[in-house]
């Protein structure tokens, strides 16, 4: 574990936005830094398969003496009944002599007790290499992501190259001979002399310009769809005059300046767009909804009383004498005398009942689920303890899908690529759970978060994740609202969430496995982002990713568009905790996150990790079964 602790420390690259105040580094640097954290990562990773080669192998020494100590304990108790048949001769005869099943017997026990001790230290031995492993697959998370970063930098440093290297000046002498029509003036052949050399000054210069460039090769591909170009600063006639024959010739010395736009130089490089356009900010506006004004019925009674209708669900619609009065928790002063409840919901079987007011009264309203599967793009929105609603969801639709590396640009662990079917719709939360939603659970719970308990929670500083126990889930280490997604809980903490989500709605709640997620997140598409294979501008919240808080903090959720299921934030924000049953740690995260590389928020991007580990940059979200 050495190499692999120096390896992790070797020239660790921050992510965070203090990287754009300092010094940019060149391409020649940055190509470097690449080819060496390049080197370092795939050292790390040999290291790390042999770690969890040994770790292993410790296991299966384990099993093994497990099944020996199983052994010893069968010849300790032969050798226990051999002695005690001897002792019982014995009294029956003093002659006879037990001593060597006394010795059989005192072998067989420290032999046993052997077994014991080194199964105790092989237990030891593997927990603790299986503590190295994930410490060990956490610093290669962070490696993988200083080196996409680095490859971030780099496309930007390739492009304020292009841009310097093209939009200099130079003076340029040239030389152009015209022939003079016999009906034009001397006058207008002197210009037209002039203007021919300034073009061909400009069409000179520009050739220069591409062919100066340090990617001249890559460029030159593309140069016939640019529209960069040349534009003359200040010409002057260094020498002029006519031949005998009419002819005009000039001499011009010209200064030009190159052209070229920023998506221009993406364009020649053959770049995202993302890396040619500034940050644009995002302005995120709340969504008000009136409520519901419930209509009153006339009435000639003279008595009145107060009707309070709860439901178990969330967002239904309460309909009294054919009238509506909104969704429940309802309270409503009605005249005296029998009046007609009905209360119905999208997706469960309507409750109908004839209620006879002669006193205030409350109705608790069931409503069951009607008899039929979950239909695609249904949302479901959960009634919890105290009339609260639990996190709003979409159905996903059953269906087939290919799992994994489909692009074929991914990490090894995405391949190979298989075919996947989801024999059952399922209803997943359309946003990570927010601030605000985790902190019903506590309030309602009094549960303590891991980070809570002292141990803290791990931030992304300069290429490691750094423990503080000033950072829990309340207090991330960024500014956060509510409406933001909760991080710094562990796959226990998450886990503890949704059985109290289970216990408080009375559906069963769990966390996605990491099939369900990709699923629900690819929607229907094959490429390496929902909407395609580039990631864009804005389009997400994760490193360099053009977004206002990207490699900042995390973002207040469906702050970008919904994918075609319905789900937001499925790339970038904060990674989000699923079930595996391809970890050895049996947990995976997916999804990427505000600060890491857009390479790393791909659908088919898997990161395994420990249950216990819980950073500022994961979350999670929520599935119910029907």
């Amino acid at each position: 574990m050495n190499r692999i602790a120096h390896w992790a420390m070797v020239g660790a690259i921050s992510v965070t936005a203090g990287l754009a105040q300092a010094a940019t580094p060149g391409v020649t640097e940055i190509e470097q830094q690449i080819a060496q954290k390049q080197t370092d990562y795939n050292n790390y990773k040999q290291s790390l398969e042999a770690e969890v080669a040994t770790a292993k192998t410790l296991e299966a020494e384990l099993e093994k003496l497990r099944e020996n100590a199983a052994l010893a304990d069968a010849d300790r108790q032969a050798a226990l009944i051999e002695m005690n048949l001897q002792y019982q001769r014995m009294v029956e005869d003093p002659s006879v002599d037990i001593t060597t099943a006394q010795q059989n017997y005192q072998k067989a026990v420290r032999t046993h007790t052997a077994v014991k001790d080194a199964i105790t230290d092989k237990y030891n031995a593997w927990q603790s290499k299986l503590q190295e492993v994930e410490k060990a697959r956490l610093s290669q998370h962070a490696l993988l992501n200083t080196l996409e970063g680095l490859k971030e930098k780099l496309n930007g440093a390739r492009l304020d190259r292009l841009y310097t290297e093209f939009n200099r000046s130079e003076t340029v002498q040239v030389s152009h001979n015209v022939a003079c029509d016999r009906d034009e003036t001397i006058a207008k052949c002197m210009d037209r002399g002039k203007a021919l050399a300034k073009q061909k000054a400009s069409k000179r210069f520009l050739d220069q310009l591409y062919e100066g460039l340090s990617e001249a090769v890559e460029v030159e591909r593309r140069r016939p769809y640019s529209d960069a170009y040349v534009q003359v600063l200040r010409s002057e006639v260094v020498d002029n005059n006519f031949s005998g024959l009419g002819n005009f010739n000039v001499k011009m010395a010209v200064e030009l300046q190159g052209n070229l736009k920023r998506n221009e130089g993406c364009a020649l490089l053959g770049l995202d767009k993302r890396y040619c356009v500034a940050s644009s900010q995002v302005e995120v506006k709340p969504v008000v909804e009136a409520a519901p004004v419930a209509k009153k019925v006339s009435t000639d009674e003279s008595v009145m009383y107060e009707l309070t209708i709860r439901s178990n669900v969330y967002d239904d619609e309460v309909f009294i004498d054919g009238v509506s009065y909104g969704s429940t928790k309802l309270q409503i002063t009605l005249p005296s005398g029998e009046h007609d409840v009905e209360v119905v919901k999208r997706g469960y079987e309507s409750y109908r009942k004839k209620v006879n007011l002669t006193e205030s009264q409350t109705m608790k309203v069931e409503l069951q689920r009607a008899k039929y599967s979950f239909a695609k793009g249904e949302k479901i929105q959960d009634i919890l303890n105290d009339d609260k609603p639990g996190p709003e969801l979409v159905v996903v639709p059953a269906g087939t899908f290919r799992m994994g590396d489909i692009s074929g640009i991914g990490l090894a662990n995405e391949r190979p690529v298989q075919s996947k079917e989801i024999t059952d719709s399922f209803g997943i939360s359309i946003t990570e759970v927010t601030v605000a939603e985790f902190k019903a659970f506590v309030d309602a719970s009094n549960y303590v978060t891991e980070a809570e308990q002292g141990k803290g929670c791990a931030s992304y500083e300069d290429g490691q994740a750094i423990y503080s126990e000033q950072r829990n889930w309340r207090a991330p280490g960024y500014n956060q609202t509510e409406s933001h997604p909760v991080v710094c809980v562990s796959m226990q903490d998450a886990q503890a969430y949704v059985d109290w989500l289970s216990t408080s709605s009375g559906h069963t709640y769990r966390l996605p496995s990491e099939t369900e997620w990709e699923y629900a997140a690819r929607a229907g598409q094959e490429s390496d982002y929902w909407w395609g294979e580039g990631v864009g501008s804005d389009n997400a919240n994760c490193g360099w990713c053009g977004s206002q808080w990207s490699n900042v903090s995390s973002s207040p959720v469906a702050s970008f568009e919904r994918n075609p299921f319905g789900l937001y934030d499925t790339v970038g924000n904060v990674w989000e905790w699923t079930n595996s049953s391809r970890a050895q740690s049996g947990t995976v995260v997916r999804g990427g996150a505000w600060n890491f590389a857009p390479r790393l928020a791909r659908s088919a991007t898997r990161m395994e990790m420990d249950p216990v580990f819980r950073a500022n940059y994961i979350g999670f979200r929520v599935v119910r079964e029907k």
